[in-house]
């Protein structure tokens, strides 16, 4: 989507992230799509392709993988594609 086009990502949207057994981690959502999101990740404990559960405001957890993380981001691959318009109570 060119940047014309590209929604910005409601304030104060957050994810609860599930890693390993039993730890977990709010993280504030920087981007999100029908296939994963951008999170900010600084503090984050998880590592590249570790399963995590992604939890959205109004939805139950969604499995993920952990794509990638650099700079105090990480890219989360969803392991189903959410609804379409899911995604619209997520940008402002």
């Amino acid at each position: 989507m060119g940047a014309e086009g590209h929604k910005q990502v409601s304030e104060g949207v957050k994810a609860s992230v599930r890693y390993r057994v039993r730890s977990k981690m709010e993280m504030t959502v920087i981007d999100i799509a029908e296939g994963g999101c951008l999170v900010d990740a600084r503090g984050w404990g998880a590592k590249e392709d570790e399963r995590v559960q992604v939890t959205l405001p109004g939805l139950s957890a969604i499995p993920a993988v952990v794509a990638w993380i650099e700079e105090g981001r990480a890219g989360i691959a969803f392991e189903e594609p959410l609804y379409g318009p899911v995604l619209e109570r997520f940008f402002a």
